[in-house]
Order: structure tokens, then C-alpha cells, then sequence
């Protein structure tokens, strides 16, 4: 991850300064309010879940294996923060090549495996910095799916109490059947498969950024606020403010389930 991370510094300083590169960046500094709608925030909900591996567990089942004297509130925070400095710093890696040029702005798969190498092909070693982005892209890509694996690791051994290498087979194998598979054949043998009228792939996407995401989040809310209450309010005191914990926690009572409510019920109708 560091080196992905210099790698990003490398890449924004050589495309802010390509031609027309300054067209790429108010494209992506400069809003379009006529864009905001119920649906827009469910896919904001939806990145920032998946960013930071929220409403699946990982952090819940991570944390479990931190120290008991780990500072949990300032951890969240240097995660949060070094999360959205990345995110602007890979908006300002790519928006500015593509306009340079002339490579249409899509968004997620279409961007990363059809613009980007576009871009990669009219630069000064291109395949070189090809290859440097998308080994660590890979990098990133695996070593987050190693937590989201764990979480059902665990779980499964928890609950059968069977050997971890056998946990690790059984999840492995699941994925690739039911996930990997069906993935990779809706843009082959079965393209014309449409779930809510979307392929396998998108369909998988859309289902789990923005819907059981924001599902899982609001239990996750809930439990914490009406089930755990005194447990989670002592694993945040070590080191925090009693002031800042308690506005914390009633955030996360009261505000966050009515804020996933209401975006997730007015994007429904």
C-alpha cells in the first residue's frame, strides 16, 4: 500500500500538467447539483461502505484481535482520513489523463480496464507504468478480500468448530462457484443473463454496494446502539473523551439507522 500510494503521487504529478489536463480537473472538482438525488446517496453509501469495510463485518471481526489497549476511536479516524485522501488523489490521477486524451469518463469496471489502458497507451512508458498500476491495483484488490474472507473464516469456525484450513477451503470454494464463475461468464457465454435488468457482474455490484451493505450497516447500527450498549461504550472510553464517546454513540443510535432508512426507502420509490 505505500508504494501504491507514491505511485499515486507520481502519476497526479504528471497528469495535472499533461495538455487540457485543467478540463479533467473541473470536471471533477466542480458539481453538478441536478445530479443529487435519493439514488445518488445510496451510492455514496454504498463507496464509502466498501471503502472503508463497513456493514460486512470486517472491522468488527478485525478488531477483535487488537490489542485491549488500542486506541479504537483514533485508529477510525487515521483509517477514514488516509481512505478519502487516496480516493481524492486517484480522482486527480485519472480524470485529468482521460480528458487529455480525449478518453470518455466512465465509471467503475469500464473505467479501470478500458479507459485507463487508453491512457497508459499514449504516455511516455506507458506499458511500464501499466504494469506498475495494475500489480498494485491487484495487490490492493486481494489484500482487501483477504479481511472480507476472514469474516466468514471465522464465522464458519466459530460456529462448526471445524480447522481453519478447512474454513479457508470451504470459502474459497464458494466464492469462485458462486460468485467468480458466474462473474466472469456474464461478459461471455452469459451476457444475455440479466438480474433486475443488469448483467451478472453489475447485478452482484448494485445488490451488494447498495443494498446489503446498507442493510447489514443498520444492524450493525442497532445492535451496537440497543444490544451492546455498555460493552461498546467501554471498548471506546480507554484513552477517549467521555463527551466525544457519547455523542458517538448517540450518532450511531439515533441518527445513522434513520439516515440508512430514509435514503434506502426514498430510493425505492
Amino acid at each position: 500500500m505505500p508504494l501504491l500510494f507514491l505511485f499515486l503521487i507520481a502519476m497526479v504529478v504528471r497528469n495535472v500538467t499533461l495538455p487540457g489536463a485543467m478540463e479533467g480537473v473541473a470536471f471533477y472538482l466542480k458539481p453538478d447539483f441536478s445530479k443529487i438525488t435519493a439514488e445518488l446517496f445510496v451510492f455514496v453509501l454504498g463507496q464509502v461502505f466498501f471503502a472503508l469495510s463497513l456493514g460486512f463485518g470486517v472491522m468488527i471481526t478485525l478488531s477483535s484481535y487488537l490489542d485491549k489497549n488500542e486506541n479504537l476511536v483514533q485508529t477510525a479516524v487515521i483509517t477514514a482520513i488516509t481512505n478519502t485522501i487516496i480516493a481524492i488523489l486517484a480522482g486527480f490521477m485519472i480524470f485529468p489523463s482521460l480528458f487529455s486524451f480525449g478518453v470518455a469518463p466512465d465509471s467503475g469496471p469500464t473505467l479501470v480496464f478500458q479507459s485507463l489502458p487508453i491512457v497508459f497507451s499514449h504516455m511516455w512508458a506507458g506499458s511500464v507504468f501499466a504494469v506498475i498500476f495494475f500489480s498494485l491495483l491487484l495487490i490492493a484488490a486481494l489484500t482487501t478480500s483477504l479481511t472480507i474472507y476472514e469474516v466468514l473464516i471465522t464465522t464458519i469456525q466459530e460456529k462448526t468448530k471445524i480447522r481453519r484450513t478447512a474454513a479457508i477451503t470451504i470459502v474459497l470454494a464458494a466464492i469462485f462457484i458462486f460468485g467468480n464463475i458466474p462473474s466472469i461468464l456474464s461478459y461471455g457465454p452469459w451476457k444475455d443473463v440479466s438480474i433486475f435488468g443488469k448483467n451478472i457482474f453489475d447485478a452482484f455490484d448494485y445488490i451488494s454496494g447498495n443494498i446489503l451493505f446498507m442493510l447489514t450497516a443498520l444492524g450493525s447500527a442497532l445492535f451496537v446502539g440497543f444490544v451492546m450498549k455498555d460493552e461498546a461504550k467501554e471498548e471506546l472510553l480507554y484513552k477517549g473523551n467521555h463527551t466525544t464517546v457519547n455523542i458517538w454513540f448517540a450518532y450511531v443510535k439515533y441518527l445513522v439507522p434513520l439516515v440508512i432508512l430514509l435514503i434506502f426507502i426514498s430510493n425505492l420509490f
